[in-house]
């Protein structure tokens, strides 16, 4: 090597040291920018050349600009922004939906509970009085409109979430296509043998921007590429190629959207159910659960308000003698086809039959072949109960008994799952016959008389027997719960007379005719149409109440706080029956009071809301520390980078010295020639 490999090994030094001092301002420019990951140059020596004594170093190069990157720590961060997505999204919407109840002002429903029982309590001790009466009635608008305000605001709610729910597939389907696009980059440009470090910074923070907004999978790929999942295992980044999310309404959704896949052909994959992380994660959760959820409970706290008040109501007189009246608009029965069904069949809500057998809960009418259906109680998972429901009769009173003839109308013949009585007869007498003044206690002698048969006995058969004030019939329901559970009643004198010569026999399961009519726990409906494997019908008694729920009455006379017709105006027996309502535990909501289940109901929102709150706090702490333990591997350091810059510009220096130095000896050499 000669003067010349001197000038070469300094050039060398220079360049390295020009490239060093780059990556090093780089790094000091990207101090604060987001997701920067430092970078460094390795530096190696050149090749050395052979030479005597040995061989002689030519110099020195930067072989690499290489990313200093924890993958570990870069995992956990795309976990952690995932989490905190959803978590702070949960936590506001829960704040915003506790703001609905408007208890700490003691303006909520639940003060106007207690107003509305306390005027029941004003009207019982004065009956006579016409100025309770109408308080009473004032008290009961305003808790309906609580209720009703209530219910539109958590629609609204739900509308809004509906609407953050578009727009984050939005946000999804953009940051997809950046991924791939960044993709394309870093492929392109590390197969030449480039490292595309700050394409690969942008794509991280690209990565932990959609992790943040849905659940994901990153799988990195031999090319320098990532592939990107959803749910399960949908792909929605694959090398330069995304595939985007779409917002399709759902009929069985009341028209929100459901999150669906889209494959390229004419029908997309639906991944909502899979959808469990991200602000989607989050908004799916509040929109599909914990309001529907609170949507329920107030439509079951309303309809069983209304069914409990206006069951005692009817049955009270009011200051000008009526009676018979509903104190609330009455319940309604609700149905629903689901949208997958394939067949034309539609379910038509009919009458409620027995108020007084309503449960709140959900019931399905379901197919396994075309004409094989069995009906499930949703609410708890078993087949209903078999009942044989009657038609309305004349309710019986002291001054309308019903009277069973001895040998004219006293026998009945009654199949209770499978098994067919023997004759049942029951406790009657001559012309003019047994008086019953009370449905109730003709229910009672029903019942009894069909358990006593012999041939029911010995087979373990046995039924409930039940008359219903509101409607004025009467139900016979098998004590069985399993899928043969059916009561029909067959033969018998006493049929017309009791408004079971034409009744609705109902089994668990059966075959279906059409059209057929059902009855289960009080409520009746219709179905009528062509059905299809696989089909299914709900229904129930229960949903909108809390929209639609509003005070009947007109004039406070009316308030049926009288039991009987004589001595109106003065008896309130029926007032404090309704009263005794306030401290009833009521199966239908929990086996609690109105109360009771009302405070369950909006304490559960400020619970949830306090423990996504202090979620959040401990998570955004982990969130921390991990950022802490990413900026002491991959962070820049200014200190760090100020020495290095000395110490590249010293490099720096000392090439040029030995530039100069050689060019000086070579100047010498020439003036030696001459």
């Amino acid at each position: 090597m000669g003067l010349d490999g001197l000038l070469d090994i300094g050039k060398s030094a220079l360049s390295v040291a020009q490239q060093a001092l780059t990556v090093t301002g780089h790094n000091v420019a990207n101090v604060n920018t987001p997701g920067y990951s430092r970078q460094t140059a390795v530096v190696t020596e050149r090749s050395p050349i052979n030479g005597g004594p040995g061989q002689v170093g030519t110099g020195v190069q930067v072989v690499e600009i290489r990313r200093i990157v924890d993958k570990f720590i870069n995992a956990e961060l795309t976990d952690s922004h995932e989490l905190l997505g959803e978590l702070s999204l949960t936590r506001d919407q829960l704040f915003q939906i506790q703001n609905i109840f408007t208890d700490s002002n003691n303006q909520g429903i639940g003060a106007q509970l207690n107003e509305f029982f306390s005027s029941l309590q004003d009207v019982a001790a004065s009956p006579s009085d016409v100025t309770p009466r109408s308080v009473l009635l004032a008290k009961s608008a305003l808790l309906t409109n609580s209720i009703n305000q209530v219910a539109a605001e958590l629609s609204d709610r739900r509308t809004s979430v509906n609407d953050q729910v578009k727009q984050a597939i939005s946000e999804i389907n953009s940051l997809t296509a950046r991924i791939a696009d960044l993709n394309n980059k870093i492929v392109s440009a590390e197969i030449t043998g480039q490292n595309a470090n700050d394409v690969r910074d942008q794509r991280d923070q690209a990565v932990n921007d959609l992790a943040e907004r849905i659940d994901i999978s990153v799988l990195d790929g031999a090319n320098g590429a990532v592939s990107v999942f959803v749910g399960r295992g949908q792909v929605v980044v694959e090398n330069n190629v995304s595939r985007n999310l779409v917002a399709v309404e759902s009929l069985d959704n009341g028209g929100l959207v459901n999150v669906q896949y889209d494959t390229g052909n004419t029908r997309s994959t639906d991944i909502t159910s899979t959808i469990s992380g991200g602000r989607i994660g989050g908004l799916l959760a509040i929109r599909d659960t914990i309001i529907p959820g609170l949507q329920s409970s107030f439509d079951k706290l309303s309809a069983s308000l209304v069914n409990e008040v206006n069951q005692l109501h009817r049955q009270g007189y009011g200051l000008d003698g009526s009676t018979g009246l509903d104190f609330f608009s009455p319940l309604t029965v609700t149905t629903h086809e689901q949208s997958t069904n394939q067949g034309t069949a539609i379910l038509t809500a009919g009458p409620i039959t027995a108020n007084s057998l309503l449960t709140m809960q959900d019931y399905e009418v379901r197919f396994t072949s075309a004409t094989a259906y069995s009906i499930v109680n949703a609410t708890t998972g078993a087949t209903i109960k078999g009942n044989f429901t009657g038609i309305a009769v004349t309710a019986p009173t002291v001054d309308v008994p019903v009277n069973i003839v001895t040998g004219t109308n006293d026998t009945l013949t009654v199949s209770v799952d499978g098994t067919t009585s023997g004759t049942i007869t029951l406790a009657g007498a001559a012309t003019p016959g047994q008086a019953y003044t009370s449905g109730a206690a003709l229910a009672t002698e029903l019942q009894s008389k069909i358990n006593a048969d012999a041939t029911l006995q010995a087979a373990g058969r046995s039924v409930v027997v039940t008359y219903d004030t509101t409607a004025n019939r009467f139900t016979m329901t098998s004590n069985a719960t399993t899928a043969t559970s059916a009561v029909n009643v067959t033969g018998g004198t006493a049929r017309a007379t009791l408004g079971l010569l034409s009744g609705t026999s109902t089994a668990a399961s059966g075959t279906y005719t059409d059209p057929q009519t059902f009855t289960l726990d009080g409520i009746q409906v219709v179905l009528s149409g062509t059905v299809v494997a696989g089909d299914e019908f709900s229904v129930n008694s229960y949903t909108g109440t809390a929209t639609s729920i509003s005070t009947a009455l007109t004039n406070g006379s009316r308030v049926a706080a009288s039991s009987t017709r004589a001595g109106v105006p003065g008896n309130n027996t029926n007032a404090i029956a309704l009263v005794a309502l306030q401290t009833k535990s009521i199966a239908a909501i929990g086996s609690t009071t109105f109360g009771d289940a009302y405070r369950v109901a909006a304490t559960s929102v400020g619970v949830a809301a306090q423990s996504a709150d202090t979620r959040l706090d401990a998570q955004t702490i982990l969130h921390e520390q991990l950022e802490s333990f990413r900026a002491q591997s991959s962070g820049v350091s200014i200190d760090e980078e100020l020495v290095d810059m000395l110490k590249y510009q010293r490099l720096f220096d000392a090439a040029s010295r030995l530039i100069i130095i050689t060019n000086e000896m070579l100047q010498t050499l020439l003036d030696l020639k001459r």
